[in-house]
């Protein structure tokens, strides 16, 4: 290969990364503009339904219903250390996606975006847990 040729193929790479970038960046936008999550427990208020699912004493499930009483949002505590972090969105009571803090900083560092619900179609992720979604995959069409 000559110069040329190779300095194409690095522009063609670069442009697709920044693609799927400027991509990853809309769909997380399309999140939901009224949701930001909440990782304290005692931070949810009665707009929330919350409960003990480990008998321990604190909350570490909380959901929201919409104005149809359906699933709107949903957080769960799963390592019971008074943060949540684990987060469902509904969208007319069918899940739309998930949120998640792996490592539990406190902060998401990886988006679960289904399709009906039942399908995974997507994902990105904050590998090295800096703030900047540095994987993404996608499977199939809708």
């Amino acid at each position: 290969m000559n110069l040329h040729h190779i300095l194409q193929t690095a522009l063609l790479f670069l442009m697709v990364l920044t693609i799927a970038g400027a991509q990853a960046v809309e769909r997380i936008d399309e999140v939901d503009e009224e949701f930001e999550p909440i990782f304290a427990v005692d931070d949810y208020d009665d707009s929330w339904i919350t409960g003990d699912t480990h008998s321990d004493g604190s909350v570490d499930y909380a959901l929201r219903l919409d104005e149809s009483n359906e699933k709107r949002f949903e957080a769960m505590d799963y390592n019971r250390d008074g943060l949540m972090d684990d987060f469902y969105i509904y969208r007319g009571g069918v899940l739309h996606m998930e949120l998640l803090d792996t490592n539990f900083d406190g902060a998401i560092d990886l988006w679960i975006y289904m399709h009906d619900g039942v399908r995974v179609r997507g994902y990105e992720r904050d590998t090295n847990f800096d703030g900047t979604i540095n994987l993404v995959k996608e499977f199939g069409n809708e």
